[in-house]
């Protein structure tokens, strides 16, 4: 499975602390997630894209750390004779919860990231 997409929101996120504009991020819950709790996220995130209906909710746990999620498909739409989406995630670590919406549109075998709206972040 590619995951050009997923792996994006993940690059985000790993390199926060060098992108002033995106410093919040070192606040977000994933600032404490592991490689296995990213894999998870990625995962479902994908899933949802494919498949999830907008309006309905696909949730993920990794057990071992207690980190979890739920990815929210809220519409789709096409743009320039692309299939897009645009999804609520919200991930809750130990210490934090956030949520954010993505608009994605899908490449030829992937979906790509175009926008991203900074929603909430609390401890």
């Amino acid at each position: 499975m590619n995951r050009i997409a997923i792996t994006l929101i993940s690059f985000l996120v790993v390199t926060v602390a060098s992108a002033s504009n995106l410093s919040f991020l070192n606040e977000a819950p994933i600032a404490d997630f592991n490689k296995d709790d990213v894999k998870i996220m990625e995962d479902t995130i994908q899933k949802a894209l494919n498949g999830v209906k907008d309006g309905e909710k696909l949730a993920w746990k990794n057990e071992k750390t207690g980190h979890s999620g739920l990815v929210n498909p809220l519409s789709s739409y096409t743009k320039d004779k692309k299939e897009c989406r645009e999804v609520r995630i919200v991930n809750k670590s130990k210490k934090r919860i956030a949520q954010n919406n993505f608009k994605f549109c899908k490449g030829d075998d992937t979906w790509i990231l175009i926008k991203f709206k900074k929603e909430e972040t609390s401890k």
